[in-house]
């Protein structure tokens, strides 16, 4: 029994021993790792206006073999403290030991007294790991002052812009195209009372119709054209002074018309078949001369030139007897 003693007697001994020599070392793992490394986290400043922006920053001491990891923040720091933007970090080193900063921008859009929590900060210096956790921090945030005085200010006036090249575009082009239309309009206008008076009154010519329409005729006999071979300007021409004597003489646009349509005008003017037969003949030569290329025959062409002085002698203007006589009286005047 006495041997059974003796031996639990020296096992808490030996316990009591061993926890003497490894209780300091356990106890001494954190402050070897406090000691080597520092953690701050601070505010620019501990009071804002609300939405106002400020910087906070989290700084970490340590020796250049620690690994530092920073607490990662979000958008939102608290309910009520916001995180804006991070900032670009930076390192410095002195030494054998570095310091690094993190800065973000944060705010706040309600106002009162508002705590910065604790941010942990975990460190690991060789074999030795730690978190280390920040002092927190009291933020204030209030409303801007308002004037005790209440004072009533008129609305501002806007500020007058400068006018681009866009602008003064936008001010003369309708003004030039409304003119343009105006312009344009009694031009139309003026053609139109024009054309109105012209059909209403026809222009007449200082010679009677029939005799420039002979003159011409005599012209074009003594050139002989269709003798030295120009059948088609030959029948052209005489086609043309026919056309304008008919103008000139019942108002009827023969140089626009075909000549199925000058004979269809003709049956309200002319009564005479003869008259008629011989301007159709004539016609629908010329017509098979300069469309279809036909070559008459020399008693044709002169058969023609027939047919375009009966067809003028025969629907001339005659003056009466009383005309004649008092265009005696003017000449004897």
């Amino acid at each position: 029994m006495r041997g059974l003693s003796e031996t639990g007697s020296f096992i808490k001994i030996l316990a009591i021993y061993l926890l003497s020599i490894l209780l300091p070392g356990f106890l001494l793992i954190k402050p070897v790792v406090a000691q080597e490394a520092a953690i701050h986290v601070k505010t620019d400043t501990s009071a804002i206006l609300i939405g106002d922006q400020i910087g906070l920053t989290l700084e970490a001491d340590a020796q250049h073999t620690c690994n530092v990891e920073f607490p990662l923040l979000s958008d939102t720091l608290t309910h009520y403290i916001h995180v804006v933007r991070r900032l670009q970090a930076d390192t410095i080193v002195d030494g054998n030991r570095w310091k690094i900063i993190h800065r973000y921008l944060i705010t706040s859009f309600d106002s009162g007294l508002f705590e910065i929590p604790s941010l942990p900060f975990r460190l690991k210096c060789a074999n030795n790991t730690d978190t280390l956790y920040s002092t927190p921090l009291q933020l204030l945030v209030t409303y801007p002052p308002s004037d005790t005085i209440p004072t009533i200010f008129d609305i501002k006036d806007p500020l007058p812009a400068p006018y681009t090249l866009e602008d003064y575009l936008r001010i003369v082009l309708p003004i030039l195209l409304a003119a343009l239309i105006i312009f344009q309009f009694f031009k139309y206008l003026k053609k139109k009372k024009n054309r109105r008076s012209q059909l209403a009154e026809p222009g007449k010519p200082s010679e009677p119709a029939h005799v420039i329409a002979l003159r011409e005729l005599d012209r074009l006999k003594e050139e002989k054209l269709w003798q030295q071979g120009l059948i088609k300007e030959y029948y052209t021409r005489l086609t043309d002074i026919i056309r304008r004597y008919i103008e000139q003489r019942f108002n009827v646009p023969a140089m626009e018309q075909t000549s199925s349509e000058i004979l269809q005008s003709m049956k309200s003017f002319v009564l005479e078949e003869d008259t008629l037969r011989a301007l159709q003949e004539l016609l629908l030569l010329a017509d098979m001369v300069k469309f279809a290329r036909e070559l008459p025959m020399p008693d044709e062409n002169e058969s023609n030139m027939l047919n375009a002085y009966v067809f003028v002698n025969h629907t001339c203007e005659r003056q009466s007897s009383e005309d004649v006589i008092t265009d005696n009286q003017k000449e004897e005047m």
